[in-house]
């Protein structure tokens, strides 16, 4: 089973939005169940060549029900861009403990939907299944950043084209 990768929000005014994680090292945080996300270019296939510059798409983010779910609410109908959002990846070392191995950091975030969702109670192969909600976000800059050699990179969605 995959280790989960753990969210850390801020809100308009700097201060944590506080997720369900008790775990330690991550209190407060938000367990991500599923992670989406992507960054395109435009390409013409039959000439081979770029045809305009990058495109980041919004992220798309599972979580069970918990008390930063009204705060996401809020953040999407109100239309409040969020300081920063925070993504930590965990693997497991040698020594055989979880370790922070990557991160993505953005900043200026605004929650772009949530979709609350409930598995069908009647069906037994879902019994051990919460209610979730997915979610997106997008960002005006993001850098992500592989731990170990302190390798990164960071880009915004109005920086410049490519052509």
């Amino acid at each position: 089973m995959p280790i989960p990768a753990y969210l850390f929000l801020t809100d308009e005014n700097g201060v944590a939005i506080k997720g369900g994680v008790k775990v330690l090292g991550r209190e407060g945080s938000i367990e991500l169940l599923s992670f989406n996300h992507g960054v395109s270019v435009l390409f013409d296939g039959n000439r081979g060549r770029l045809t305009g510059g990058r495109k980041h798409h919004a992220m798309m983010l599972e979580k069970e029900f918990d008390c930063s779910s009204p705060y996401l609410f809020r953040a999407v109908c109100n239309n409040i861009k969020l300081k920063s959002a925070i993504i930590k990846w965990y693997q497991i070392n040698d020594a055989g403990q979880e370790q922070e191995f990557y991160n993505m950091t953005m900043e200026d975030v605004v929650v772009t939907n949530i979709n609350p969702k409930l598995p069908h109670v009647k069906h037994s192969d879902q019994d051990k299944f919460t209610p979730c909600e997915t979610f997106g976000i997008a960002y005006e800059k993001i850098t992500w950043k592989f731990i170990e050699g302190n390798i990164q990179f960071t880009d915004g969605w109005s920086w410049g084209h490519f052509g």
